[in-house]
């Protein structure tokens, strides 16, 4: 055959492309069936005709993602911020894959972006507890569960982290010291406006207290000073304070002999205790530490590091 004729034979045999309206429908529906092997077929055909879109890319690496296809996730994971994508769901799900390919900070610190996002994400959360832990970081870890928890007690609801709470809790009875991740400092994570530390008050567990610089004495609710079982003086039986929102208290100053910030131990703490006072860390405790805050890529962190006296 001339030449010409076979070059217009193979244009006419050559396969027109899907369209990428058609494809994207294709692995939305896939997705939502969890058809992910056909969702990922998708995704890739469209991402050809369709390279800057950064959502399609983030959902590739999803798709990839459930099909316990890790590696090849992370690279369409970091593809995706790069075009500027920044869901809580592209957060959590690449801290997934990096965990599971062992990268394991770099899975807390996506982990912690998620929460910095959507805070009540529990299974990001209690995920982002489990490589706390890997890497001997307890108290980090607890404070992480228990200030969740005890906002689900203060709306009437159950604490979600109870079991894996008594599981760490176990963890860091049976570690020892010289192997903890936390020997020289303790990292708190900023949530819904307010830094938490996990603080062990006598005989009671490790409970979340909201650091306040701004408050001179630690405060305590008697329901927590009473379990607790803590020894203490009281200083003055009787007097009244102002909270933050204004209200004026009847409150107890007391001189508690010992608590634990982490697994830093304390004497000799000036507090106020009352029926409605809320759990403060306030600063002639916090005077016993150097506090170093940071902020990096929108998630903030206080270090406490004891001071040497």
């Amino acid at each position: 055959f001339p030449v010409a004729l076979i070059a217009w034979a193979s244009l006419g045999c050559s396969k027109t492309p899907t369209p990428p309206g058609e494809l994207k429908k294709s692995a939305l529906e896939c997705m939502q069936n969890q058809d992910y092997e056909c969702a990922e077929d998708n995704w890739q055909d469209y991402i050809k005709q369709r390279p800057d879109d950064g959502n399609a890319v983030a959902a590739l690496g999803i798709a990839q993602n459930k099909r316990d296809e890790h590696e090849q996730a992370v690279v369409q994971f970091q593809k995706a911020i790069v075009l500027g994508e920044g869901t809580y769901d592209l957060f959590s799900y690449y801290a997934d894959s990096l965990a599971k390919t062992g990268k394991t900070d770099e899975a807390i610190d996506w982990s912690y972006k998620a929460l910095a996002v959507v805070p009540t994400l529990v299974d990001v959360r209690g995920d982002l507890a489990k490589l706390l832990v890997q890497k001997k970081r307890y108290y980090e870890a607890l404070a992480l569960l228990a200030s969740f928890d005890e906002h689900m007690s203060a709306t009437g609801e159950q604490p979600y982290f109870e079991g894996q709470r008594i599981a760490i809790e176990t963890a860091l009875q049976q570690s020892s010291p010289a192997d903890s991740g936390e020997k020289v400092q303790i990292r708190l994570f900023k949530s819904d406006g307010n830094f938490v530390a996990p603080v062990t008050l006598g005989q009671a567990r490790v409970t979340a207290f909201v650091v306040d610089t701004g408050a001179t004495v630690t405060t305590l609710d008697d329901k927590l000073l009473q379990e607790s079982k803590a020894k203490y003086e009281v200083v003055q039986p009787a007097a009244e304070a102002t909270t933050a929102d204004g209200r004026r208290i009847r409150a107890r100053l007391i001189n508690v002999d010992s608590m634990k910030v982490g697994g830093f131990e304390l004497k000799d703490i000036p507090a106020m205790a009352c029926s409605t006072c809320q759990l403060l860390l306030g600063q002639q405790a916090l005077s016993r530490f150097d506090l170093t805050s940071n902020k990096v890529q929108g998630v903030e962190f206080l270090t406490l590091k004891p001071r040497k006296l």
